[in-house]
């Protein structure tokens, strides 16, 4: 895109012509705030879709270090059951003989298996 004499150009999201700062030097791409929030709010969308397996071992291992704060206050481990899915796991068995990381990797590892399966079943024609 050819620049304009006087250094106008047009909003990456709302496509209006706005007058960038002089002091970002050409790095300006959105002409207000809002703009600028809804530009951040797509360029965090597309790396978290790029960069899924990392938010994956964020989400584990901020869930194990949880487990390991309750067991060293000496409060009863527990898990959240909002993401169980069928067949539910006897999770209160797996506390007792293992102990709540094994529980917590169990229960991630098989949530992972069943979602996986269920996006290849709806895949298919």
């Amino acid at each position: 895109m050819a620049k304009n004499s006087r250094g106008r150009r047009p909003c990456s999201i709302c496509r209006k012509w706005f007058t960038p700062d002089v002091r970002q030097k050409g790095r300006q791409k959105t002409c207000r705030s809002a703009c600028q929030k809804e530009l951040h709010r797509r360029q965090c969308e597309k790396w978290n879709r790029k960069n899924k397996a990392v938010c994956k071992n964020n989400y584990l291992a901020k869930k194990l270090e949880e487990a390991e704060e309750q067991q060293t206050s000496g409060n009863l481990p527990s898990l959240s059951y909002q993401k169980q899915t069928k067949p539910v796991l006897p999770m209160e068995v797996i506390i007792a003989e293992y102990g709540i990381k094994p529980a917590i990797i169990i229960q991630y590892l098989v949530t992972q298996v069943i979602s996986h399966n269920n996006e290849k079943i709806q895949g298919f024609p």
